[in-house]
């Protein structure tokens, strides 16, 4: 299973550098860091799951209320990052559009990593 989060990260990387690649060679630079901020909230977002998901492997426990603990708490500080971020990426006067493109992008990349090793792993 840690494969298929590595891949995911880095296919989630790779669709984001595409992206601001071909933004900042046709001259669009505002734009291009807008995405390139977008795919890094989809980064950060992503990498506080799979660091989650390896803290819930490492305490194994029949506990249901637990689990359902930590799932919340996962979900809430995913969701405050993630406000965090785009608060302060508006705060920067990053384009809103680039900055929502971006953070999809990644988040497809991480999509499509899961469809694609999903059986592998």
């Amino acid at each position: 299973m840690t494969a298929s989060f590595t891949w995911g990260l880095v296919v989630q990387s790779g669709f984001a550098l595409a992206g601001v690649l071909v933004l900042a060679l046709l001259g669009y630079g505002p734009l291009a860091m807008g995405w390139c901020v977008g795919a890094l909230i989809a980064l950060a977002n992503s990498g506080w799951l799979v660091w989650r998901w390896h803290q819930g492997r490492r305490i194994v426990t029949s506990d249901p209320g637990r689990h359902m603990r930590f799932f919340y708490r996962s979900m809430v500080e995913r969701y405050v990052g993630l406000v965090v971020f785009l608060g302060g990426a508006l705060w920067l006067h990053l384009e809103a559009r680039s900055l929502l493109a971006g953070f999809v992008t990644g988040q497809v990349g991480w999509l499509l990593a899961a469809l694609i090793w999903r059986d592998k792993a």
